[in-house]
């Protein structure tokens, strides 16, 4: 007769893809710390992509900023609108993907969470005031405000 031992599985965490809307969220009026969005992802779930996208004038330190967060930086050669959209749309279509979290204000990414939830997809909208859309707000599965405080500028 055999023994069978047995054994506990690990919770499956919930894994995430998260898109950041470099321009619109790491800006010197906002003082974002990218290592606190980190920190709150984390807190939902594992990080399966985590991307900062960036203009093509981002400066060095800005990139370097992301790295050091934890992010890998995506410059963009056209519009950040562009590769950020690109982005989120490959994470929808990633089966491993369970919730997709952007990290904007911006309302014109609206589209994106309605398709990630026709997909299956939880959504998570992470922004900060002045200017966080209320539609964005309303129209995810959760919300998170980040505190604002002006700080040192990363650009």
């Amino acid at each position: 007769m055999k023994v069978l031992k047995s054994v506990r599985k690990k919770a499956k965490k919930r894994q995430l893809a998260v898109i950041v809307d470099g321009p619109n969220i790491l800006r010197r009026d906002l003082g974002i710390d990218l290592e606190q969005v980190r920190q709150l992802v984390e807190s939902e779930g594992r990080p399966r992509i985590a991307v900062v996208v960036l203009d093509r004038k981002a400066p060095e330190k800005l990139v370097e900023a992301v790295i050091n967060a934890g992010f890998k930086p995506l410059i963009s050669t056209s519009k950040v609108e562009v590769d950020f959209t690109i982005a989120s749309m490959e994470a929808i279509y990633d089966e491993k993907v369970d919730a997709l979290v952007l990290v904007t204000r911006s309302a014109a990414y609206l589209p994106i969470v309605h398709k990630a939830k026709e997909r299956g997809k939880e959504v998570l909208v992470v922004g900060a005031e002045p200017g966080f859309s209320t539609a964005l707000k309303k129209t995810a599965d959760v919300t998170v405000l980040l505190p604002t405080s002006p700080s040192e500028d990363l650009s």
